[in-house]
């Protein structure tokens, strides 16, 4: 009996040692007390962001290549599904180039959950090596959810998004460096103008009913010197229109909007993801292909009646790569407790990401290594503090590194639901942080 005692004894004992190596207390400091909060802003209120004056009028082009699979590969979005069975439309890359005689741009979109760091990276490093005067890149993703997986080879992203394909990783960025290449030599005079048009009754806060939520479609339209335009679209609604035990290939309602543009506008299309934090689609009753097929409508629509400024055709660029101090990561599995940050870093790899400004004339693009709420651009007033400073402002999502959901902070300690628990992997006050990152950087 003593034996038995002592062995159940040992037992819990190591149980507990184990539990507590790998699940620790949340860190609720206030930020302000935080040194990685202090870091960053240090670096951001000395930030002297870099300008290129025209020395030409503005150059332009734009293409797209197919990074649909021709083997069986994971899908990726809500969960794993082991591989797509029929493509119901095809997946792309979209590019847009711009040049103002001082400074390359690209304005890069793929047809998937975001934009994988694996093919950034490979991407980047190819660039650097190519081109003579490294270009800026641009990146971000449609976020649909019925994409495909394969690109994320930590241990977490082979098991959430199916097995690393390098071959396919190294394929699409090939495809990339090509379709680059060929609009850097291809550019053609042209000029650019922001637009937007107000969708709110297709948007909704899905975090908590009648929570403010972002429902404007923004973007940059470009008109070539042959007469061809091209739209750089964003809104924040979330691309989750199928059903996710779908195992089609589908780019969701922006595949299907940017296909409407291209039929009845005559323009060549991007989509990028906004601020889909905690946003969704809403005010339609179809469902399922039916509902993308009717949201790709009745934006494409929307956008038809947009208003647009003034079109520029020589302008001032601003761009720069801002590295996000992180905190430890607080992925948590109780309300009090999470996840030990060597455990998420082991599983997930460390928290990491950049803010990628680029500042085309008076329009500013913000991209986000995460899913940004556009709550937050209500109630932290973005859009206003830009018109003050006689500025445009588009946040985008998915930049190529992913730390999770930023979201209103006053959600985090109420609500129960995945985006403030599971997806949120950095903690409370961290809406409020992004959102001065982001305010500071409009001031400049």
């Amino acid at each position: 009996m003593k034996r038995w005692l002592k062995w159940l004894f040992s037992f819990i004992m190591a149980v507990a040692v184990i539990s507590f190596s790998i699940v620790g207390p949340m860190d609720r400091a206030p930020l302000v007390n935080q040194d990685f909060y202090k870091e960053m802003m240090s670096v951001l209120d000395t930030l002297s962001l870099q300008t290129h004056a025209p020395t030409q009028k503005l150059r332009a082009g734009w293409g797209k290549i197919s990074i649909t699979p021709d083997h069986p590969m994971p899908m990726a979005g809500y969960r794993m599904r082991d591989e797509f069975e029929t493509v119901h439309d095809s997946l792309y890359a979209r590019v847009i180039g711009l040049n103002n005689g001082s400074i390359s741009c690209y304005l890069i979109s793929v047809d998937l959950l975001l934009f994988p760091p694996a093919i950034k990276q490979k991407l980047e490093n190819k660039i650097a090596k190519e081109f003579p005067n490294r270009p800026f890149l641009y990146f971000s993703a449609t976020h649909t959810h019925n994409g495909i997986g394969g690109w994320n080879n930590s241990l977490a992203g082979n098991f959430v998004l199916g097995k690393y394909e390098d071959a396919w990783v190294n394929q699409a960025t090939e495809r990339l460096l090509v379709e680059i290449k060929r609009i850097d030599k291809s550019m053609q005079p042209a000029r650019l103008s922001y637009w937007e048009a107000d969708a709110k009754e297709y948007t909704e806060n899905r975090l908590e009913k009648g929570a403010p939520h972002d429902g404007m479609l923004r973007g940059i339209k470009f008109e070539a010197a042959d007469s061809s335009s091209a739209h750089l679209v964003t809104f924040s609604a979330h691309a989750t229109s199928i059903s996710k035990k779908s195992k089609a290939l589908s780019g969701d309602y922006p595949a299907a909007l940017i296909s409407q543009l291209n039929e009845h506008e005559n323009s060549f299309g991007i989509f990028m993801a906004g601020m889909v934090g905690s946003h969704r689609l809403s005010g339609l009753p179809e469902t399922e292909f039916e509902l993308v097929t009717k949201a790709g409508e009745v934006l494409s629509q929307k956008i038809s009646k947009a208003s647009y400024d003034e079109a520029m055709d020589s302008i001032q660029i601003s761009a720069t790569y801002i590295p996000v101090q992180f905190g430890s990561s607080q992925l948590r599995i109780a309300k009090n407790w999470k996840l030990r940050d060597w455990v998420f870093s082991t599983v997930l790899g460390p928290l990491q990401g950049e803010l990628t400004y680029l500042q085309l004339g008076n329009i500013v693009m913000i991209g986000t290594p995460c899913d940004f709420s556009g709550e937050l651009f209500i109630t932290q007033e973005l859009n206003e503090l830009a018109n003050s400073q006689n500025k445009h402002l588009i946040i985008t999502s998915f930049n190529g590194d992913y730390a999770g959901y930023i979201t209103e902070d006053s959600h985090y300690e109420k609500l129960q639901k995945e985006e403030v628990m599971s997806m949120n992997w950095v903690g409370p006050y961290y809406g409020n942080y992004f959102s001065e990152m982001i305010s500071t950087l409009v001031k400049k």
